[in-house]
């Protein structure tokens, strides 16, 4: 059984956590509902604290608190009569598995939701609200709630801790080009490197956007990660230590030879064009959200670049 109860408050990053926080203070539970018990008005105590500023952006959006069983969302539901025909929690269920995540993973939110104080009736107004304006990717909180899960989820499956090393670019240095004008990267103090543990199956962006794991919000104050992990942008570039590349082959060949997958594969031709527009691109560059950690991969070293470029507000041309 999981302890959902701990999940919205211990696991999701602060900066994602007003989000939530905010909606819950937002919502009044009605007398019908069951009592909130200690724990959790602790922890939705825990987390008002620190949501001013979602408060005031959710005062301007009263729609996120909207409880109405009748919402005509696009690609989920097209008319009042399908939704009216649904419990809150199936209809919530429904959206969820809409945008693709798995019954495990939905089935865990709505139960981290519930055990947090929010009632039956409200549950599809908040988890709507947490999608924020989904069809162009902006969501409100609910990307960082559903990681918590099933990073609980993944601790259950007996899915083994591993620990990569990331080095500061205090540590390392380009040295030379390449016959195609990539640095070389050459490490010159590998002390100065930090250990972030994370549980394998996981991208390195995603451990910058949802690790809780000491160190992690270290990690983020390197890798910013502006497209959210859908390979548009080039805020998660990493430099991968030279002696875990191998530059003979793709990550996909690595993958599918299943031999010596103690080592990161070059990128592939989409990927190779945004750690074109990176900044400083480097001999053994790629994109953290392309790079997932398996049980080989444990005690990797990855070094980080002293800065990055994002285009949205950088164009990297003269």
């Amino acid at each position: 059984m999981i302890r959902r109860s701990i999940i919205i408050t211990s696991y999701v990053p602060p900066q994602n956590r007003r989000c939530i926080s905010a909606a819950f203070a937002s919502l009044m539970q009605p007398t019908n509902a069951q009592p909130i018990s200690s724990a959790a008005k602790s922890n939705i105590t825990l987390a008002r604290s620190q949501s001013s500023f979602v408060k005031t952006a959710l005062g301007r959006n009263p729609s996120l608190c909207n409880t109405s069983n009748s919402f005509n969302v696009r690609r989920f539901s097209t008319s009042k009569d399908d939704s009216s025909a649904q419990s809150p929690t199936q209809q919530t269920n429904a959206f969820l598995l809409s945008l693709g995540y798995s019954n495990a993973v939905s089935k865990g939110i709505i139960d981290a939701l519930i055990q947090n104080g929010i009632p039956h009736s409200s549950l599809f107004g908040m988890v709507k609200g947490l999608a924020g304006r989904y069809e162009v990717g902006e969501d409100a909180g609910l990307e960082a709630l559903a990681a918590s899960v099933k990073n609980e989820l993944e601790s259950e499956q007996g899915k083994e801790k591993l620990k990569v090393w990331f080095l500061p670019s205090t540590g390392w240095s380009s040295d030379g080009e390449d016959d195609d004008g990539f640095g070389l990267p050459t490490i010159h103090a590998m002390d100065r490197a930090f250990p972030v543990e994370v549980l394998e199956g996981t991208n390195l962006a995603d451990i910058a956007r949802f690790g809780t794991s000491e160190n992690c919000d270290v990690l983020r104050e390197y890798l910013e990660c502006a497209c959210n992990g859908i390979m548009a942008c080039s805020t998660c570039h990493v430099v991968v230590h030279p002696e875990w590349f191998d530059s003979t082959r793709t990550s996909d060949e690595v993958s599918a030879s299943g031999v010596d997958q103690t080592k990161i594969g070059t990128p592939s031709e989409p990927e190779q064009d945004m750690i074109d527009l990176a900044f400083e691109p480097q001999r053994t560059s790629r994109l953290g959200c392309q790079i997932t950690l398996t049980k080989a991969l444990d005690g990797l070293v990855i070094l980080l670049p002293e800065g990055s470029n994002n285009l949205m507000d950088d164009i990297p041309f003269d």
